[in-house]
């Protein structure tokens, strides 16, 4: 049964779902139209979660993930191209796609390859379980996102660790930083401290001790340290009852 949308236009992912079977390609399509967008049902009212594109073979797939995609859900078995292929070449070029790789039959040994390749999530559709693809789906996209965020976060505490070691220690007390090399060289002191701590303490969330042992300082040192400098403080993970 077609929904009936306030906003028809709108969508929260660009999907490219890639199977050389015309009427599976199909019934695809038509259920991840009717799925509900979720990201601004506030402010928009009802509008699709997907806007929908497909592919009849592999390099139809890799040529249909342009920037505007966000997802791709590519069916292993397919000509002039395999998934796992398709999946191979566009990972390293679209670190941010999120992909479900699915089929209808394949060895284990398929599935492993496909998560080598780059795949987010697999999903076999042939036992009785084709209901659950837009749920598969969704675990593609949350695991790629929760990817990403690790990503960043390391990425960010590399460039904050950076900008340290290219000024003066100061009164920080952080370890391996040296002194500027070149006028050039100095950076604002107060903005570096804030973008390392709070990519240290993202990285450190639920551990403050491990964050306070790896700084070198005491637990209160640290809570005084991130206060300073305007960092919310990584909060410790709850102990499990029953627990010695």
């Amino acid at each position: 049964m077609a929904r009936s949308w306030d906003r028809p236009e709108e969508h929260d992912h660009v999907v490219v779902v890639a199977d050389d079977d015309a009427t599976h390609r199909a019934a695809l399509e038509e259920r991840l139209l009717r799925v509900a967008g979720r990201d601004r049902a506030d402010t928009l009212g009802r509008y699709p979660r997907f806007q929908v594109i497909t592919a009849a073979h592999g390099e139809e797939a890799v040529r249909k993930v342009g920037p505007r995609v966000t997802v791709l859900a590519v069916d292993l078995m397919m000509p002039r191209k395999h998934g796992i292929e398709v999946i191979q070449e566009l990972r390293p070029r679209r670190p941010d796609l999120a992909i479900l790789a699915f089929t209808a039959a394949a060895p284990p040994a398929e599935a492993v390859a496909a998560m080598q390749a780059g795949a987010d999530h697999f999903h076999q559709y042939g036992d009785g379980r084709s209901a659950e693809f837009e749920s598969a789906l969704e675990l593609a996209i949350d695991r790629r996102r929760l990817v990403r965020l690790m990503e960043r976060s390391q990425s960010d505490l590399e460039s904050a660790r950076h900008s340290l070691e290219v000024m003066g220690a100061g009164g920080l007390g952080l370890p391996g930083l040296r002194p500027p090399i070149s006028r050039e060289a100095v950076r604002p002191f107060e903005q570096a401290a804030r973008a390392y701590l709070a990519a240290a303490a993202k990285l450190f969330e639920g551990d403050p001790q491990g964050l306070a042992r790896q700084l070198g300082i005491s637990y209160f040192s640290l809570r005084r340290l991130l206060r300073r400098y305007q960092v919310p403080f990584p909060a410790a993970r709850p102990r499990t009852r029953g627990t010695s």
